[in-house]
Parts: C-alpha cells; structure tokens; sequence
C-alpha cells in the first residue's frame, strides 16, 4: 500500500509542475495496474478470512469475569481481560485493543451476536469493569 500511495504521489507531483502531457501513457498504465493491484489484494485477503472462518464452522463467544472464551467445531480459544488494553463501542460492534502501540491483537465482538438490547449493556459494564471507560465512535 506504501509503494501504491508513493507511485500517485509521483505521478501527481509530474503532473503538478510538468503537466498532464509529461506522464506518459506506460506511467498511467501503471498506475491503473497498480490501484487494481491494490484492491484485488484487499478482496483476496477478505476472501481468505472468509474461508478460514468457514472452515472453522460456527464461532460460540462467551465473555465474563475471567475473559472471552471462543468455541469453534475446530478449537477453542481463552483469553484474560488482561491482554486487552482498552475497548472502543461502535454502533453494530464491540472492539478490544490490545496495549501495544501496533494494535495487533483485535477483538471484534458484533452486537448481533447477543440476545437481547440488554445484554448490550451487560457486556458494556463488565468490559467497563475490566478495561476502564469505554468511548464510542
């Protein structure tokens, strides 16, 4: 995506104090390649996790005081509040963050996935009473 966004910067730069006549026809088929290159790898990525998610078959999240449990047909997977730094609430979803400044460790819980309008404000105070104030975006 670096070199995507370096590519349309020299392009527009060129274009900016040469002109639109100075980039040649190669240059605009390059960058055409490389923005469909772009978005072709952002599909093929989604369609991998899609895939990977299949396989796993249906996920089962179970969130209390100890941390959220995932149960697939394929493995199970705990985890501690403590590996979670912080939590921002969005309309559909819940998302916990891990601490680290790379934000590597995501944990996406949709609001669809529980039973009741309540339930949404059960989950909200208990990660409240583990990961602190929760903003919303």
């Amino acid at each position: 995506m670096p070199l995507g966004a370096f590519f349309a910067f020299a392009v527009a730069a060129t274009v900016q104090a040469r002109g639109i006549a100075a980039v040649n026809a190669s240059t605009w088929a390059c960058l055409l390649i490389t923005c469909i290159l772009l978005v072709a790898v952002r599909r093929l990525t989604a369609l991998g996790l899609l895939g990977y998610a299949r396989h796993l078959g249906e996920h089962r999240v179970t969130v209390d005081a100890s941390g959220i449990r995932i149960e697939t047909e394929r493995h199970t997977q705990e985890t501690g509040w403590q590996f979670y730094g912080r939590c921002v609430e969005g309309r559909r979803v819940f998302v916990l963050l891990t601490p680290d400044a790379s934000r590597s460790g995501v944990m996406i819980l949709p609001k669809r996935g529980l039973a009741s309008p309540q339930d949404s404000d059960r989950l909200r105070e208990l990660i409240t009473a583990h990961l602190g104030h929760l903003p919303t975006r």
